[in-house]
């Protein structure tokens, strides 16, 4: 099923494929969200019609290529935080071939710091990016996103995937505090390695 889902899910640039391929034989990255997570980033913004959009987790850019595909249309803006300058850059150098960096200011730091440095009110925020650092950016987030905004994560169902026993024991306590939190509506999904949707009330 995955393999015709594959199939039938076309990434509007073929430099998207290239920076998927790459990411399998390079040791110095995580890979990134697959095509499935990749295309709902995009059916979302486009739905949400999202012009302010913030993400915590660069790497070399391509989730922030399909929300900057998305957001071009209206205009809208993305804020990308990456913690590596070198993979931030080689992000930059990706967007600029697409001639998306209009659409795109790169911000180099660790997210639960430069979070504090932005004073926009965000319609979506992406969260892919060290999992220690999750509950704190999930705080730091809520209070940046408008009312029926998004936080959308990645990588919430670690707990039942053969990962390292802290990054299970994070996500379960995010995944429990997110499911206690009132402020919020949630949306688990079993794409790639989870995703979870935070409507905020």
């Amino acid at each position: 099923m995955n393999e015709y889902i594959d199939e039938l899910i076309c990434e509007p640039f073929a430099l998207q494929k290239f920076i998927r391929e790459s990411e399998k034989v390079r040791n110095d990255i995580c890979p990134s969200i697959g095509k499935e997570a990749g295309q709902l980033l995009y059916f979302l913004t486009k739905l949400t019609k999202a012009k302010n959009i913030m993400e915590i987790g660069t790497s070399i850019g391509y989730s922030t290529i399909w929300l900057a595909y998305a957001i071009k249309d209206f205009n809208g803006k993305i804020d990308t935080i990456e913690a590596s300058e070198r993979l931030s850059n080689e992000a930059k150098l990706n967007i600029n071939a697409l001639d998306l960096g209009e659409y795109v200011d790169f911000h180099v730091g660790f997210g639960e710091e430069i979070i504090n440095t932005l004073k926009k009110t965000y319609d979506l925020i992406f969260i892919d990016s060290s999992t220690k650092s999750y509950k704190v950016l999930y705080e730091k987030s809520i209070n940046k996103l408008k009312t029926g905004g998004l936080i959308i994560f990645e990588d919430v169902l670690f707990p039942s995937l053969e990962k390292r026993q802290i990054q299970k024991v994070m996500m379960d306590e995010l995944n429990k505090m997110i499911l206690e939190d009132n402020r919020v509506e949630k949306c688990f999904l079993n794409i790639g390695d989870g995703l979870l949707i935070c409507l905020k009330k």
